[in-house]
């Protein structure tokens, strides 16, 4: 379950931004969505590390 966890919270985050249109308009609104980004992804690379899907 821990390893679809991040995947789904992605997907979640990227449909609320596309369908409620939080699409970013300034230069900071744009560096705030990619570090919420490479949060989200380092999450994930983190959840791999600690729970790989091969063991689980």
């Amino acid at each position: 379950m821990l390893y679809w966890f991040p995947r789904v919270c992605l997907v979640l985050f990227v449909a609320a931004i596309l369908g409620l249109g939080f699409l970013p308009s300034t230069s900071d609104d744009v560096a705030n969505t990619v570090m919420v980004v490479l949060l989200g992804l380092g999450l994930f690379s983190l959840t791999l590390h600690v729970f790989p899907p091969e063991r689980y």
